[in-house]
């Protein structure tokens, strides 16, 4: 005699485990990369066998954490509201959100993401707005012209991404760090008579 058929679980349930899922895994390995997949069940307060429905093996876990990463800078960027006020301006706002953002998605920037070519490819579609801020920050006189936007938004990625790795190591706020990554990039690229420390 053939065993009953487990219920189907609703779809609206489905998607309610996914994403608590995602956001328990981003939480607990950001705070420790080598987490298991029982602790990330366990941080979603959802069983493993739930777990592996969803994402059949830790690479699986991370390819959706990096899919979801890049979606949320996305909005991250929207948010930071592109055409208001000068480049520089931007920037800060800029950094100071995708810190935060890079920070709770540390676990991506951690494993050898800048070996993944598909990653960087996502990754600079995601900034390419930010070309046209520099843009606009070199023809107004406040970014230098003899640099590329495409660099000085591929540096600016580079800074953020080597703060959220040292981040275990450093005793600095989130706000410390961006704010230091904001001057250590703007010391490189504001043209000479263009203030740096101009507040949003």
């Amino acid at each position: 005699m053939p065993s009953p058929k487990q219920p189907a679980v609703p779809r609206i349930d489905v998607e309610r485990h996914r994403r608590a899922l995602l956001e328990a895994a981003a939480d607990e390995l950001a705070r420790d990369p080598d987490s298991s997949m029982a602790d990330v069940a366990q941080a979603a307060n959802l069983t493993r066998a739930t777990l592996y429905r969803h994402f059949s093996n830790r690479q699986s876990l991370l390819g959706a954490i990096q899919a979801e990463a890049l979606a949320r800078a996305s909005e991250t960027l929207i948010a930071c509201r592109l055409d208001e006020g000068n480049a520089l301006e931007v920037l800060r706002r800029v950094i100071g959100s995708l810190g935060k953002h890079g920070m709770r998605f540390r676990i991506i920037l951690i494993r050898a993401s800048d070996h993944n070519a598909r990653f960087l490819t996502q990754r600079d579609q995601v900034l390419a707005p930010l070309v046209e801020v520099i843009k606009r920050g070199q023809a107004e006189g406040d970014i230098r012209a003899d640099l590329s936007p495409e660099w000085i938004v591929t540096a600016m990625a580079s800074l953020l991404i080597s703060a959220v790795r040292a981040a275990p190591q450093t005793k600095h706020s989130d706000a410390e760090v961006s704010d230091l990554i904001f001057r250590t990039l703007v010391g490189g690229i504001a043209a000479d008579d263009s203030t740096g420390d101009r507040q949003n």
